[in-house]
């Protein structure tokens, strides 16, 4: 007995040690590591490395330094300029300007703001530790309303926007300590409020872990605290799946409200099993339809007409109308022998993106093709395809990220026909934390011909490699996207890309380690005072030009 405790306490300590060693090679390896969690607004430490890249980094004698440089300009700044657009679609039951993860009810992607030229970066992060933010909003007051997620646990914030300060936060419903057998990862999961969106009055609709439908009143004071105000229980309204399995609503979104109204009449919701649910906003009365032996995972749009849905096989728009749920149309779309290395399961990786008007406007997304995927560009009206333009290289080429899209305008500010679609290739043998995004950013234009059929032109390809959702800004004629430095331990970039040309404007650095890591992020431009934000697995992550 006394031999084999010795032995246990032998193995014991050579564990401790271990993993000891293992933390200080993740922390120590360069000097200035930021590494206290004590308050909620801690920057994000500069430091945190696999033990195997702490190792290298260590043998190789060398500190840890930014690949390109901290801050690289490979485009005059007077080179940006802005875009002659069409308005940005104004949803009346939704904030104006980055209401959703994708920035309107159109999925665009497009903010009509300014986003920062590169003009003596001021860089600011944020952490709570291991976790982050899928979606970040801006208020009316212009401030930031997030949630905030880790493996476990969700939790609403109010932010400042430049300083990245808490101002009020609210506690949502964790999920069940039995999600380690529903095989689902944290760095994959997408219910919860990852996906929320902000309405006309700052009201926060949310799915929850309990597939209920939060409304959370954001405070105008910040002492008054976030406010519930109603919960929709649709959990009889998702998929039943026998234990421990359990079916999420991921995706909230607001029907067009009538002509003159602001108040939408139902929300739209959608589980990862591929039922599609409608709640009445003033009964919470709630209706339903499976779509037969179908997923989903990506993120509806909603039009003035309809919603605009995915699933893996089939992209559908659906309306209310005598009470029940109606399919429109229905397009299939090439799923592919697979899913793509990077993507979350087999079908298309982006959302539904909008272009144009109702009447004459288009429909976005991408398939799964081998070897290549493509754009796809179909009709709003009735869904016939007008476009098919293969994207990338042979089996380099996937996405599981939104397009980008928007309708150029003339001198007077009329519609030309003439649309620019934004598709990032991200593609590769992501393994978590280190991500093996594959190169490439992508426009493609299609132009409306005489006879009404469009023609379709791949305009320039970039090599910048990225796997966070990127956004466009139009008036300042600028791409932003977030890519990752793997010399000699991983650290992270904002680049700027010129639209017209597909050059990098600029490169600006964020902070080395992990923590800078924006795995499967997403970009967010401020409706009004043009900062950038990309959400990391440690947190936020904000560049602002100096005044």
């Amino acid at each position: 007995m006394r031999k084999k405790m010795i032995f246990w306490i032998v193995v014991l300590n050579l564990l401790l040690a271990a993993l000891i060693a293992c933390w200080w090679l993740m922390t120590q390896s360069c000097e200035g590591a930021r590494l206290s969690f004590s308050h909620s607004k801690d920057p994000i430490p500069e430091c945190l490395l696999l033990p195997q890249q702490g190792w290298r980094v260590l043998m190789s004698g060398a500190a840890m330094t930014p690949e390109y440089g901290e801050f690289s300009r490979q485009l005059p700044e007077e080179a940006a300029t802005s875009i002659p657009h069409m308005p940005l679609p104004r949803h009346p039951a939704m904030a104006v300007g980055g209401n959703n993860m994708h920035n309107d009810a159109y999925v665009s992607d497009v903010n009509d703001g300014p986003g920062p030229l590169g003009r003596g970066a001021i860089i600011r992060s944020r952490t709570q530790g291991f976790g982050g933010y899928g979606t970040l909003t801006f208020d009316r007051q212009g401030r930031v309303v997030a949630v905030n997620g880790n493996a476990r646990e969700f939790q609403l914030e109010l932010l400042d926007a430049n300083t990245l300060d808490e101002l009020a936060s609210y506690d949502l419903p964790p999920r069940s300590w039995m999600f380690p057998l529903q095989g689902v990862m944290p760095w994959k999961y997408i219910g919860a409020g990852m996906y929320f969106y902000l309405d006309h009055q700052d009201r926060a609709i949310i799915p929850t872990t309990r597939n209920t439908v939060m409304v959370i009143q954001t405070p105008q004071r910040p002492a008054d605290g976030f406010q519930l105000l109603r919960e929709y229980d649709a959990s009889q309204h998702v998929v039943q799946l026998p234990f421990p399995k359990l079916d999420s609503i991921a995706w909230v979104m607001p029907e067009w409200p009538a002509a003159g109204e602001t108040e939408t009449p139902r929300y739209w919701y959608a589980t990862i099993e591929g039922l599609v649910g409608v709640i009445d906003a003033n009964s919470g009365a709630i209706s339903s339809w499976k779509i037969p032996e179908e997923i989903i995972e990506n993120s509806f749009a909603v039009g003035e007409e309809g919603i605009f849905l995915m699933s893996d096989r089939a992209m559908y728009r659906l309306q209310w109308q005598d009470g029940a749920i109606v399919t429109n149309w229905r397009q299939g779309y090439d799923r592919g022998p697979a899913a793509k290395a990077g993507h979350i399961t087999r079908g298309s990786g982006t959302s539904v993106t909008l272009i144009g008007s109702p009447a004459d406007g288009l429909v976005a997304i991408t398939d799964n093709a081998a070897p290549r995927i493509h754009l796809q560009l179909y009709r709003r009206g009735n869904g016939e395809k007008v476009c098919s333009v293969p994207l990338f290289r042979d089996h380099e080429s996937g996405t599981d990220l939104s397009a980008l899209a928007f309708e150029h305008a003339d001198a007077r500010g009329n519609p030309t026909g003439h649309f620019s679609v934004m598709v990032e290739n991200n593609y590769g043998h992501h393994v978590f934390p280190t991500p093996d995004a594959h190169r490439g950013i992508t426009r493609v234009d299609a132009t409306r011909n005489g006879d009404g059929t469009f023609s379709c032109n791949t305009v320039w390809e970039s090599d910048e490699a990225g796997i966070a959702g990127a956004k466009l800004s139009l008036a300042s004629g600028l791409l932003y996207m977030y890519i990752n430095d793997q010399r000699p331990a991983i650290g992270g970039y904002f680049a700027a890309l010129d639209f017209n040309t597909g050059k990098t404007a600029y490169r600006q650095h964020t902070g080395m380690g992990h923590g800078y890591n924006a795995w499967q992020g997403v970009l967010f431009l401020h409706p009004d005072n043009g900062n950038l934000y990309t959400t990391t697995v440690f947190g936020i992550v904000m560049m602002q030009d100096s005044p």
